[in-house]
């Protein structure tokens, strides 16, 4: 979700159409995963405009960026130049109480790809697995 630049006002519509979508749905389980295009300091780096953004959507809509509180791994997008976190796992209270575990796969290689791919598991009450895992590769 690019929010910088020319296209900007047109990327400001998006969060407000994930604002809307989020409160619709509050009562339920949901995720919002992929590449957001912000730098919200993991990295130590300064937090840029779409960072901001990040930062605002997950405070107004209580969402928690498991990036940044119990995710392992930093570098979501890399190449032999720079290394980056722009591709995030937010989730509502309604899925964090069954979240186990979130992570980057920092040593997934795909030649044809600079993201790397988020994971994340958790426990549904009635499941009879231990974890479900969702995997998400961006392009």
């Amino acid at each position: 979700m690019t929010t910088m630049g020319s296209l900007a006002q047109e990327e400001n519509v998006k969060y407000t159409i994930l604002e809307g979508v989020v409160q619709e749905f509050s009562r339920f389980p949901v995720i919002v995963m992929g590449n957001m295009n912000g730098h919200v300091g993991i990295l130590g780096e300064k937090v840029n405009e779409n960072g901001c953004k990040l930062i605002d959507f997950c405070e107004k809509s209580k969402f928690e960026n498991l990036n940044v509180t119990i995710g392992n791994g930093l570098h979501t997008c890399e190449s032999k130049e720079w290394k980056a976190a722009i591709d995030y796992v937010l989730v509502n209270h309604e899925v964090r109480q069954h979240v186990r575990e979130m992570y980057v796969d920092e040593n997934n290689f795909d030649i044809d790809n600079d993201h790397q791919m988020l994971v994340l598991k958790y426990k549904w009450a009635g499941s009879s697995s231990d974890a479900l895992t969702w995997l998400v590769h961006l392009h």
